[in-house]
């Protein structure tokens, strides 16, 4: 799919998923770390996964032999993926502005927690925070225990990037990205920021008694209705319910007393018996699994990577092309500077 697109990485922990990305669709991957690793490493099986289909090149980027290799590698690629601290790689002698000396139309993306201006820009950060300063922790109730900022950029990044390399296939212009991990989370939440942001509230997701997780025998489903009266009346139907006239937000008014009325039906079936009437039903619905039970829900993702003598399964890009076939298996090489 990116047959010929050649990616020069510089990044550690979760922004490697950008290029983890790219190299699955059929980019060229070339990551360089520090003579000592990758930090993330030490979670061999998370490094594995964020790292498949990678060549990787220990390159000392603190002297002036490793930065000349850099250089030189990167005169003959199309982007740069880096996720330093801002300011790091231009003490190093690598940055935007320097490149481009080398590679006028060169891509050169870097992703941060907070972006290249922010007053926060040199702060340390990890997810947790971001989460925290983006809004997300408030809905969520706590952190959410997923990294989203994290995600989120690495997503943006991608998309950015493959535009910025449609325009350089077209005009042979690069550009320079500059993608903010908090930007990224905030962005990742349009449904609350378009009402919050114009003065109004979003609790469709917080008091909907048809859009919330409950208890049955054996475990635990979710139902998701919205502002959807025919599947709100088909609830009702299937679970005997008197509350099929109302409208949303009166359903929402009567939180607490339709939810413990849903929960006491619910209570006499297993999670068998609810598949079996929602489907019929035509009822959106789900059962609350591990990730060890989602593997068997979720289509064919579940690839294998080789690193280091061993084989780990990972999950691979969720698209499914009629002309390509992602690369959901691979290798992690080390390579050489003769790469």
């Amino acid at each position: 799919m990116l047959s010929g697109m050649k990616v020069l990485e510089l990044t550690f922990f979760y922004p490697a998923y950008c290029c983890e990305i790219l190299a699955e669709l059929g980019a060229d991957v070339i990551k360089i770390e520090p003579p000592q690793g990758d930090p993330m490493r030490y979670r061999k099986r998370v490094y594995a996964s964020f790292n498949k289909n990678k060549k990787i090149l220990k390159l000392n980027l603190k002297e002036d032999e490793g930065r000349r290799k850099f250089l030189k590698i990167a005169k003959n690629v199309d982007v740069i993926v880096e996720s330093f601290t801002p300011g790091v790689v231009k003490r190093l002698g690598i940055d935007y502005e320097r490149v481009k000396e080398v590679n006028p139309s060169i891509i050169y993306c870097s992703i941060s927690g907070f972006g290249q201006d922010h007053e926060l820009k040199e702060l340390p950060t990890h997810d947790i925070n971001l989460v925290a300063f983006s809004g997300i922790a408030k809905i969520s109730g706590g952190d959410p225990k997923i990294q989203i900022s994290d995600f989120s950029s690495a997503l943006y990044a991608v998309i950015s990037i493959l535009s910025a390399y449609i325009r350089k296939i077209k005009s042979g212009e690069g550009c320079y990205i500059d993608i903010s991990m908090l930007d990224s989370a905030f962005a990742s939440i349009p449904l609350y920021t378009s009402e919050i942001l114009n003065n109004s509230e979003m609790d469709d997701f917080e008091r909907n008694p048809g859009y919330k997780i409950y208890k049955v025998k054996d475990g635990e489903i979710s139902i998701g209705i919205l502002n959807e009266n025919h599947f709100w009346k088909a609830l009702c139907s299937a679970l005997s319910l008197k509350y099929s006239e109302l409208e949303l937000e009166k359903r929402k008014e009567r939180f607490e007393e339709i939810s413990q009325e849903i929960q006491r039906k619910l209570m006499k079936f297993s999670t068998k018996d609810v598949e079996k009437i929602f489907r019929e039903g035509r009822i959106p619905y789900g059962i609350v699994k591990s990730v060890r039970e989602a593997k068997d829900v979720v289509r064919d993702l579940i690839g294998i990577v080789k690193y280091n003598g061993e084989e780990f399964k990972v999950v691979g890009f969720p698209a499914f092309f009629s002309n390509y076939k992602p690369k959901r298996s691979g290798k992690i090489e080390e390579a050489t500077f003769d790469i």
